[in-house]
């Protein structure tokens, strides 16, 4: 059993006999105990890891949001805001995404936020592609729709509305396909 004066390393040891659900169990179990603060913000990220591995998209994100909680330094609160971002991403929750990056810019200066932008831009790119790669075009489309809504250069609105062209034809979305066209 976990206690709230046991180490990083006494955790990892305890935990690695155990099974994904049971470690997730355990995990959330000590954390009701109130452990320390460095101790708390282990616990989360090893929650986010074994979430990730599950690919619990929604708890990862939730984990990350309690580590920036957590979290005393500007910069970490914003680091893990953004991955609880980016964990929403890929959820497909795009709501909790613009939640996320709000609170990540709460945390962060005009040049910080510039950053985050251009991060959450990166990874929604990123995160479509993989989509397409994975024949899951519908999504993929959703993702590309989401990003036009952000601040794009000119070079980047061309680029992400032929793919969305594409994704349509193949989805058989003719409609949604000659909008984008002008037509």
């Amino acid at each position: 059993m976990l206690t709230k004066d046991m180490h990083k390393l006494d955790i990892e040891k305890f935990l690695s006999e155990k099974g994904d659900f049971m470690q997730i169990d355990y995990l959330n179990r000590y954390l009701k105990l109130i452990p320390p603060i460095e101790m708390r913000k282990f616990a989360y990220l090893k929650l986010a890891e074994i979430y990730e591995k599950k690919k619990m998209f929604n708890d990862v994100a939730k984990s990350f949001r309690n580590v920036a909680m957590n979290s005393v330094i500007f910069r970490e609160k914003i680091k893990y805001f953004v991955e609880e971002a980016k964990a929403q991403i890929k959820n497909l929750d795009f709501i909790e995404v613009d939640k996320a990056v709000k609170r990540a810019f709460s945390e962060a200066n005009s040049i910080q936020r510039k950053e985050i932008n251009e991060e959450i831009k990166a990874f929604y790119k990123i995160h479509a592609e993989e989509l397409e790669r994975q024949l899951k075009r519908n999504q993929a489309s959703k993702t590309y729709e989401k990003l036009l809504k952000m601040d794009l250069t000119e070079e980047e609105i061309f680029e992400i509305k032929e793919k969305l062209k594409e994704l349509y034809e193949k989805l058989g979305k003719v409609r949604e396909s000659k909008l984008l066209e002008g037509i």
